[in-house]
């Protein structure tokens, strides 16, 4: 995948964790994605909230590291909460049924027209 480099910022307040997932998640961001959500999940928090608002694409590598921490959360009873899905993002989100999972649901897109 070519464009912007795949970063992951990590934040903490009262209530959890905030990762801002920004550029494009394939296969080689997978690694980074994995260790902060590790990081995350760790801790025990009350939620996690990932900040989508500036991923441009996501390909099913990185929706099976999501899965999966949404699997590893609801273990251990953490939400894990997705925000901010924009563009490819939401209609991969919408096509999976990945959208219906989360607390905060993400945008749907409205129905393509041929």
């Amino acid at each position: 995948m070519t464009g912007p480099a795949f970063q992951v910022a990590l934040a903490f307040d009262a209530d959890g964790a905030c990762l801002r997932l920004v550029g494009a998640l394939d296969l080689d961001g997978t690694a980074q994605l994995r260790t902060a959500l590790g990081d995350c999940l760790a801790l025990e928090a009350d939620r996690i909230v990932l900040d989508l608002w500036d991923l441009r694409f996501c390909d099913c590598a990185g929706l099976n590291v999501v899965l999966e921490a949404r699997a590893a959360a609801d273990r251990i009873g953490i939400e894990l909460r997705v925000e901010g899905a924009l563009a490819q993002v939401a209609r991969l989100f919408a096509l999976t049924g990945v959208d219906q999972l989360f607390a905060d649901p993400v945008p749907r897109l409205p129905p393509r027209t041929v």
